[in-house]
């Protein structure tokens, strides 16, 4: 039986968090927001799936599919929302930000969201996280994921990345009736705006 500090996993160190921000911020346009184009220009070709599910450890069965294809020893999940800097590094002394290497197990991938400070376990990456990204340091996919809206989406920075990790995404699907769906099940009351359908299909419908 394996015994890791999962508390090792999350990112405490200012040059470190600065260094893996670079990398989000030449993937990301980490301001934006869905319907409008979070990706940068280089990535396309995009795929839905739902946020719950990227919360639980068959995702993680999908990441090391991801990583083991691209060669690459870790996945970082950096929550956005609520803010690393302003909000959880101010409070709790380090960052909602994990480096997770790539022999973990499903379960492991769980726990570890789960983890929260010890004085606030409501702030686990699992419960209070709006906007996270998911994305490996070799920078062929990513995946930008946001709660409010209930989906995640991946892009891939190359048709050839596409055409090698598509076999692994059989559950992820382009924009389609299925994902507003998933969307509008968080809009009840007032529905799904056209603009913001209309936005969604013009920045993830197209390919590479």
């Amino acid at each position: 039986m394996r015994l890791m500090n999962f508390e090792n996993f999350f990112v405490r160190d200012n040059e470190e968090f600065n260094e893996l921000k670079e990398m989000v911020s030449a993937t990301f346009n980490i301001e934006s927001k869905l319907p409008k184009q979070v990706f940068c220009q280089k990535f396309g070709d995009f795929k839905f799936e739902e946020f719950d599910f990227a919360m639980s450890g068959e995702f993680w069965n999908t990441l090391k599919q991801l990583v083991y294809q691209t060669n690459d020893d870790f996945v970082l999940v950096a929550v956005l929302e609520p803010s690393p800097v302003g909000y959880f590094y101010k409070e709790f002394n380090y960052y909602n930000w994990i480096k997770l290497p790539a022999n973990l197990s499903a379960d492991e991938y769980y726990e570890i969201l789960e983890l929260g400070p010890e004085e606030s376990p409501a702030d686990a990456v699992v419960y209070n996280s709006y906007t996270v990204v998911w994305l490996s340091p070799s920078m062929k996919w990513a995946i930008w994921g946001e709660r409010d809206y209930g989906i995640c989406v991946i892009g891939f920075n190359d048709i050839s990345h596409r055409n090698k990790l598509s076999p692994f995404l059989k559950s992820w699907r382009s924009i389609d009736k299925i994902v507003l769906s998933w969307i509008e099940t968080n809009f009840v009351s007032d529905g799904l705006q056209q603009d913001f359908v209309k936005s969604l299909y013009s920045n993830y419908s197209q390919d590479i």
